[in-house]
């Protein structure tokens, strides 16, 4: 365990004697980064091209499928048709820092901005962050790379957060 000290409203160290942290018990965890990330990019539109939004941004997406057209529901085996289209790209969740999934799925793309500019403007377009954590109070920062390369590409971006006590939590 790592050393605590303790300071008096003066910032004066307070010193205490060693315990012994065999008898130590942690009772809870404050702060900290989120345990996992998912990230993807999404584009809707009641009159979807897929496969301009494949060529414009010269990747294959993890799922799409235009309007009107039959696609699967989820990870079922049922299928629908909606009157609306959808074309995205998800990356695994794991413990990669948010800032690097978000470089790696933006450099995967296209760095033409003018293509984005075509797609920004005739589709709805945003980043989906899905971020799990173990613990409450946990944190993250996009930075200004980030932020730059999101506005450049004329995207918003929307957060999800997941909590996941464990069971012996109370």
């Amino acid at each position: 365990m790592d050393a605590i000290k303790w300071f008096d409203e003066n910032g004066n160290e307070i010193i205490h004697e060693p315990e012994n942290s065999d008898l130590i018990e942690q009772l809870t965890e404050v702060g900290g980064i989120f345990e996992e990330f998912r990230v993807g990019i999404n584009f809707y539109s009641k009159s979807l091209d897929r496969n301009e939004i494949t060529a414009l941004l010269g990747k294959e997406p993890t799922k799409s499928w235009n309007p009107n057209e039959k696609h699967s529901v989820g990870n079922s085996n049922k299928t629908r048709t909606t009157d609306w289209g959808i074309w995205y790209l998800q990356s695994k969740r794991d413990k990669i820092e948010l800032n690097i999934k978000l470089k790696d799925l933006l450099e995967s793309l296209t760095l033409d901005l003018d293509n984005w500019k075509v797609l920004t403007s005739k589709y709805e377009a945003w980043i989906d962050v899905a971020g799990y954590m173990e613990n409450w109070n946990r944190g993250f920062t996009l930075n200004s790379e980030i932020m730059k390369m999101l506005s450049d590409r004329n995207l918003k971006i929307e957060f999800d957060i997941y909590f996941y006590a464990n069971d012996d939590d109370n």
